[in-house]
């Protein structure tokens, strides 16, 4: 069997499209694994859209998407980020979104984009990259550690209306 021709660059506004059809795919996988979590929001679709608009050309922020025979099967969005003094956070990349669609798994896309996501954050001149990932998601959790990342906080939260 031929190996797919694979191909991660900068998205451009021309493929917004692409971007927003995955980002929503990812709002609605965080939204099956913990629905009070992660919560889509009124007119998300159009938020979405208005977002990613800015972000493709923020000079402090990567949109990549990666393509499989010429066809956009995922993106991620990396950003510099400002320190906080809330979260005791210094100034650093952040890959925020990471997706890639069902038929595009298994054929090394995925790895792809995660490595062209790091040389990004890279270029933003930042000393380190901070995710983070659903406690449910164990193949992502798997993907990261496999490319040097590891644990350094946990999120917890408790349901205030629950017994």
């Amino acid at each position: 069997m031929k190996k797919p021709n694979i191909t991660i660059r900068k998205a451009t506004i021309n493929d917004h499209q692409g971007v927003i059809k995955y980002a929503l795919k990812l709002v609605h996988q965080h939204q099956n694994f913990n629905p009070l979590r992660f919560v889509e929001f009124a007119n998300h679709e159009q938020q979405l859209f208005d977002f990613f608009a800015e972000e493709i050309v923020n000079s402090k922020a990567v949109v990549l998407v990666v393509e499989v025979e010429n066809e956009i099967v995922g993106y991620s969005f990396i950003r510099l980020e400002e320190s906080s003094l809330v979260d005791i956070a210094p100034a650093s990349a952040w890959l925020h979104d990471i997706y890639i669609d069902e038929s595009a798994r298994g054929l090394g896309a995925g790895k792809l984009l995660l490595n062209a996501s790091v040389d990004a954050a890279k270029q933003l001149a930042s000393q380190i990259l901070i995710l983070q990932v659903a406690a449910q998601n164990e193949f992502a959790k798997k993907l990261f550690e496999d490319h040097g990342f590891s644990v350094a906080t946990y999120e917890m939260m408790m349901d205030l209306n629950a017994g």
